[in-house]
Formats: structure tokens, sequence, C-alpha cells
């Protein structure tokens, strides 16, 4: 039986988030013959949505920015029917009803180990839990399309007060903001007594916030995305909108602390850019910076089976167009100009793939770097001069 898909009409001048938005689409539409996409506004009433919607089911897609599991739409189908709850939602690591909120069954680093993981827990015997529903925005849902039309409230607020089956078995993997996010490991490393900070790449400027509130200091920010800078503004003492390369080379002041958070593997000549950020560092200033790293497990156990799939943000992400491994990130500085003082490693958690890899590895008795492998990225500080 047809679904209708209701998806938001969805617009960003970052391909990060326009990347996103096409893959959701992508991948609800893998196993469906023909699903029929509505486009809706996101303030738009959910009964002048569904108006001209001949399907019975609709599946309600509210957060453009999430990553479904094969097969959704047929068991949120068979959950619908069985449970005959007004609607039914999967469960979600970001999701804003707590009922909702689960993590994964095991942790994931690429597309691939999250596909992995997403078909065990749908292979599990079905659970199903009913709750009230609030006015949490549950980022997608299946439900009648009768039970929209007479909803005056928009498609994330129509489940309000329904008794809505939560499938523990489908999860979703909803992306947290790639602007908004406060990089307290990053803040961890910055001195404390720091009195002038840049911050190039600044987003909404969460960890230049965190900075103020914890020590006396002058912060500045650069910042493509024109809504995370209006954001940043209202936070930290001056940010400049525009590309990095083209601000840092105007820039008059020097600094202390100059920190890339995730940055440098965006831009097209990191190595020269580099170079440049000596010129607005303060004699003896230091550079922290935080860079993924291309020879993790995972994304090598991806390659080996063909498989290397841009997400929204991680080790994959499609803004990247740069590629790192602890060498060659310290050859980069050390061409810039820099004086490396430490490169750490990051780990986000241990998945399947980075052990089996290994393991094969070791039984083919395969000479390799165990310290390379398991990293997600790498901490580096370099001083100047």
């Amino acid at each position: 039986m047809p679904t209708a898909v209701l998806y938001p009409r969805f617009e960003h001048p970052a391909i990060e988030e326009r990347y996103a938005s096409w893959q959701t689409q992508m991948l609800l539409r893998q196993g469906v013959a023909r699903p029929k996409l509505v486009y809706y506004e996101s303030d738009e009433r959910a009964s002048d949505v569904v108006a001209d919607v001949d399907d019975e089911i609709v599946l309600v897609v509210t957060d453009p920015l999430l990553l479904p599991p094969a097969g959704l739409i047929p068991r949120l189908r068979d959950v619908l029917a069985s449970s005959g709850a007004a609607a039914v939602v999967p469960v979600a690591n970001e999701a804003q009803h707590p009922a909702q909120r689960r993590s994964a069954s095991a942790p994931y680093l690429t597309l691939r180990e999250l596909q992995q993981t997403m078909e065990t827990m749908a292979a599990q015997p079905s659970a199903v839990e009913r709750v009230t529903w609030d006015r949490s925005d549950p980022g997608i849902y299946l439900c009648r399309a009768e039970l929209l039309d007479s909803i005056d409230a928009p498609l994330a607020l129509a489940l309000q007060g329904r008794d809505v089956a939560i499938s523990t078995n489908d999860y979703v993997h909803r992306w947290s903001s790639l602007r908004g996010q406060t990089r307290y490991d990053l803040l961890a490393i910055i001195s404390p007594e720091a009195k002038s900070i840049l911050e190039f790449g600044c987003g909404e400027a969460p960890l230049g916030e965190a900075l103020k509130r914890r020590q006396r200091c002058r912060v500045v920010g650069i910042e493509l995305d024109a809504a995370a800078a209006a954001v940043a503004k209202k936070r930290i003492d001056a940010v400049y909108r525009g590309d990095v390369r083209d601000i840092v080379a105007i820039l008059d002041e020097q600094f202390e602390w100059i920190i890339g958070g995730d940055i440098v593997e965006h831009l097209d000549e990191p190595w020269s850019f580099l170079g440049e950020l000596r010129r607005v560092s303060a004699p003896g200033g230091h550079l922290l910076l935080s860079i993924p790293n291309l020879a993790n497990a995972s994304v090598v156990s991806d390659l080996l089976r063909g498989r290397f799939d841009y997400v929204y943000m991680g080790l994959t992400c499609v803004g990247h167009v740069r590629f790192f491994t602890k060498q060659s990130i310290a050859d980069m500085l050390t061409i810039a100009g820099w004086t490396v003082v430490e490169i750490t490693p990051q780990e986000l958690g241990a998945a399947p793939a980075r052990d089996e890899l290994i393991a094969a590895l070791d039984r083919a008795g395969f000479a390799y770097s165990k310290e390379d492998l398991v990293p997600t990225g790498y901490y580096v500080v370099a001083r100047n001069g």
C-alpha cells in the first residue's frame, strides 16, 4: 500500500546541510516502490499539508537532518496496525521526548557501521512502548492521514496529546547542530591565562562563550555561515563573517591562542592558511587544532569493502576536501612554520569494525601501526616560534 512521505522544504547555504537533507530523502526512498514525496513549509498547518494527499498512511518527516534505517516505512506500518495507536515513532539518539531518546545497541563511526547496527536492532523481537505525546518534535513519525485532517498546528506539533507507540527496534540517527556544539574538549586544553583568543570557524561561538565565562579574555571569531555568525555576535567580543582565509589576511590583531576545531580539513590549501595564521599569532602564541584521522580503522574497514559514505559530520563529512593522518598533520604544521608541541589522539568509542580489522591484520601477520588505526582524530597544539 502506498505511503506518502511529507518532507519539509529545506534550503541552506552550506553543503553539509544540503547533502544531509538529500541523503535523508534518498535513504527513505530505498526499498519503497515509487514513494510519493510531498514537500511542505515547516510552519504550514498539518490540515493544509494533507489536503491533497490521497494515501491513507503518511510518513511525516519534521527533521530533515536524520538517517533512517532501511525498511522503516513497512515496519512502522505494521506497528501502527497492530498497536491501534494514533501514530508510531522510532527511537533516536537526539530525540526531544525522553521516552523516544535511546542509544544505539552498538557504537558506530561510519554510515556502514550505523546501518549494521540498525539492521541488528530491527531483527530483534518487536518491542513497543506507549506514551501520551507532549509538544516534543519527534523528528519523524507515521500515522493515518485522517489524523492530521483537522489539526491547525504545524506537523512537528501534531502529535501533542495523542496516544503514540514507540517502536524501540527502529533506530534513527538525528544529527546535532554542526555549529552549536560546545567543544568542552578544546576548552580543557586552552590556557586559562590566555587574554586574547581567535577562533576560526567559530559557528555560534559556544566555545567562545564558555571561555568568557571561565576567564577574562577577548574572544574574536570568524564564521562563514550568516545565521551562525549572527548568534555568535551576541556571545563574544567580535565576529567577522566571511571566508577564513580572506578575514585572516586583513586582521591587524595578534592573539595568544588561535583555535580551529575540525576546520582545516574543509580548506583547499590548509598548509598556506596555517602559514598565514602565524602573522596574527603573538610571538610564542599557541595554535590548537582538532583534525579527523583518515587512518581510523572504521574508515579503513569501509574502504576494504568498497565503501566511503559521506555524511553530515564526522570522519567522512561531506564538507571535507583534505584528509590527514598523524604524520601528515605534523608535516603540514612544520611546513607552515609552526613548532609542534604535542599531537594527542581522540577516541570517540570503539566501533566493532576496529577490533575486527585489527584481529584480521594480526591473523594475516600484516605489519601495521595500531596506534594510527585507533584514534578518530587528533588534538594538535603548536607554538609560533
